[in-house]
């Protein structure tokens, strides 16, 4: 029902119902883009490491983190892709910037199809986490790596992470529920976010 407080703040009934459809809007594309991405990631190679990371800062450094500062890091992360020799395994990404509640702060998920040249995918995971951590945020930086936690997944989606050959239909079937229901949720929105601010993006590396 619509909330007769929102007149209070100027906002009307028909402008809720227009920023509601916006945000359906914004699913619907983030997950036809993501869906669409995972299926070229699989035409173009037969199995990968797929890892997820949650890149975050350590608690003392969230209230100096604003969102042009997320987004600068997130920016190097992306742009150091093409030049650092861990970073160079990494064949394609997702990504989602969100803000947390409660404390959490501004924080990214980090969806990688990882070169299946490792087999270790709870160490590859780590190393990126400590990479974020040490290099690209300068010490600021935090992250959760969900490939050590397996378990999660599979309460809710299915496990759609670690080693992944193009063939196994149950492993890729829990990668796209994941992408499809997690990574293009609409929630947890920054509350500084500018209209022209992305929050979601994919990336293919061609190498």
């Amino acid at each position: 029902m619509f909330d007769e407080s929102s007149h209070e703040h100027g906002i009307s009934r028909d402008d809720e119902i227009r920023s509601r459809k916006a945000s359906q809007a914004r699913v619907r594309r983030n997950r036809r883009r993501g869906l669409e991405f995972e299926e070229a990631m699989f035409r173009r190679s037969s199995r990968y490491l797929v890892l997820f990371l949650t890149l975050n800062y350590q608690k003392p450094y969230r209230p100096d983190v604003s969102l042009a500062t997320i987004q600068r890091h997130r920016d190097r992360l992306i742009r150091n892709m093409e030049s650092n020799p861990l970073l160079k395994g990494i064949r394609g990404c997702i990504w989602r910037l969100e803000e947390g509640g409660r404390g959490g702060g501004l924080h990214l998920h980090f969806l990688i199809f990882y070169s299946d040249e490792r087999k270790a995918d709870v160490m590859v995971a780590r190393e990126i986490g400590d990479y974020w951590a040490r290099v690209v945020t300068r010490g600021w930086g935090d992250y959760w790596n969900s490939n050590a936690h397996k378990a999660d997944f599979r309460r809710r989606w299915g496990v759609g992470i670690g080693q992944i050959n193009r063939c196994n239909d149950p492993k890729r079937e829990s990668l796209r529920l994941f992408i499809e229901n997690y990574m293009a949720k609409s929630n947890q929105v920054p509350k500084d976010r500018a209209e022209d601010d992305k929050l979601f993006g994919v990336r293919h590396l061609a190498r």
